[in-house]
């Protein structure tokens, strides 16, 4: 971008603007320690971001536990770091909708900037991402450019949007008129206001991405914003069969998406316009057309797959598969190879994520510990392939008494962790009898027609949310000591733990 295209945007009176909200987020965001009353308090001198912040964290988006009545609640359920990222979000969309230019203009850089956003978002979350408002909020702002060089230079910039072109077409006219594009101006308009460098790097980079010279670590969330502006031009284009090929082709380029996760985003996209649409009062797209688009593509995609197949190189296919062995190599680390349940590697991670969750937000947690009781004597009776087949039966069993979000895992040997998120002493102590007398009503047949049963010792530890506990390693210390305590007294009982004993 030249030195007179700099100037025109650093001295434009008329340029978009934060609102003095969406400054004092992007003040508390630098700041070392931020708590959620503070940023409470700064969203409560904006209403509509108030408003929006409020019931962004009561919709399916966030599948709390408890329904957030005031700001400081909801902030609490989205997460310090999430609620800052909506937040500037919500008031920065705003100032998107207020800027100066032409209503066409407006119309349709918010229209590409919202569907964009959603499908940055939802590329995020299927890829496995936590980043999922960051990558929002990228998607967003991308073409914030356009109405920075319309505003800076309305004669020169105006002449190209008297009727807007295709994304690509306009990426011309903008290379040939002024040497540059709106992925720059709004690049540099975001540094202007000292927002996150990577907003700025993700408009920058939005239709080049292999292009950009970037850490590894900033890469994934340039790529997925690109990729998410093709999808926002094949809902709102004209040339559908075209933009869908190209959508197939940046995807896979720059996403290593295959065909059926292309059309898995493309499926699950327009459900959550209607959200959008009631969040930041707009009209996207009409369910009808949307679900028109979605079909085109559907076919052109399925052609283009056909097409594929006499073409695609060795290469291609060799790394298609070893994306799809590492996904696999990934699930399969976390399960337990006999019971198929999770592991304890899985269950060590899991309970770092809920105890950190529960200290932050004063939420409950319940991990218990179950260990079949003589069960050596079971296999040395009946067989370790009969033992076998007990443990897979438990772990089945457990996992079929217990909720959504609880977690069952295989420990070692013959010894079970469950953790109850959420789940308060009175609640614990009502689940674990109830897996106690599932467990011990359960008849086994051995190979010699001999029948039998299995009962389980249950330690058991309930921490409330405080800060008297400083580490997982206590809970587990805890509810270890419990489940010995219930051997000792004699087995096929519930002891609960002290966490200060």
């Amino acid at each position: 971008m030249d030195a007179d295209i700099r100037e025109a945007l650093q001295y434009c009176p008329n340029l978009p603007s934060m609102s003095d909200v969406a400054m004092g987020i992007v003040e508390l965001g630098r700041e070392t320690e931020v708590n959620t009353s503070g940023l409470a308090a700064l969203l409560s001198r904006d209403p509509a971001v108030a408003s929006r912040m409020l019931r962004v964290s009561n919709s399916p988006l966030y599948a709390q536990r408890r329904r957030s009545r005031n700001l400081q609640q909801a902030v609490s359920v989205i997460g310090l770091n999430g609620a800052l990222t909506l937040a500037l979000t919500f008031s920065l969309a705003d100032s998107l909708r207020q800027a100066p230019g032409s209503a066409r203009t407006i119309d349709y850089v918010w229209r590409r900037a919202l569907v964009s956003a959603a499908a940055s978002r939802e590329l995020g979350a299927m890829l496995g991402r936590r980043d999922l408002e960051e990558l929002f909020l990228a998607g967003l702002l991308q073409d914030i450019g356009i109405l920075a060089l319309e505003a800076a230079l309305p004669e020169r910039y105006g002449k190209l949007l008297v009727v807007p072109p295709a994304h690509d077409h306009l990426l011309e006219l903008e290379a040939e008129t002024l040497g540059c594009d709106h992925g720059e101006a709004g690049a540099w308009l975001m540094r202007y206001w000292c927002l996150p460098e990577y907003l700025p790097l993700a408009a920058q980079g939005s239709h080049d991405p292999l292009g950009m010279d970037v850490a590894d670590s900033e890469r994934f969330q340039l790529h997925c914003v690109a990729v998410a502006g093709r999808v926002a031009d094949l809902f709102l284009g004209v040339d559908h069969g075209a933009d869908a090929a190209m959508l197939a082709d940046r995807a896979s380029r720059w996403l290593a998406l295959e065909r059926g996760e292309v059309e898995a985003l493309l499926d699950r996209l327009p459900s959550g316009f209607p959200e959008l649409e009631r969040l930041f009062e707009t009209r996207i797209i009409s369910h009808r057309r949307a679900a028109g688009v979605v079909d085109q593509a559907r076919e052109v995609l399925a052609m283009r797959s056909l097409q594929l197949l006499d073409h695609a190189g060795e290469q291609h296919r060799r790394s298609a598969e070893l994306e799809r062995n590492t996904r696999l190599w990934r699930e399969t680390a976390s399960r337990d190879p006999l019971t198929g349940i999770h592991n304890r590697r899985y269950l060590d991670e899991r309970l770092e994520t809920e105890f950190a969750r529960a200290r932050e937000h004063g939420w409950p947690l319940v991990i218990g510990f179950l260990d079949l009781d003589y069960f050596k004597v079971v296999n040395d009776r009946y067989g370790h392939p009969v033992g076998d087949s007990v443990l897979m039966h438990i772990a089945g069993l457990l996992t079929r008494h217990l909720r959504d979000g609880d977690c069952v895992a295989r420990y070692g040997g013959e010894e079970f962790v469950v953790m109850l998120p959420g789940a308060d002493r009175e609640a614990a102590e009502a689940v674990f009898e109830r897996l106690r007398t599932a467990l011990a009503e359960e008849v086994y047949t051995g190979e010699d027609g001999r029948t039998f049963h299995v009962t389980a010792s249950i330690g058991v530890v309930a921490y409330s949310g405080d800060d008297s506990v400083l580490s997982t390693a206590a809970l587990v210390r805890a509810a270890d000591r419990a489940l010995y305590r219930a051997k000792e007294h004699g087995r096929n009982q519930i002891t609960f733990g002290e966490l200060d004993d």
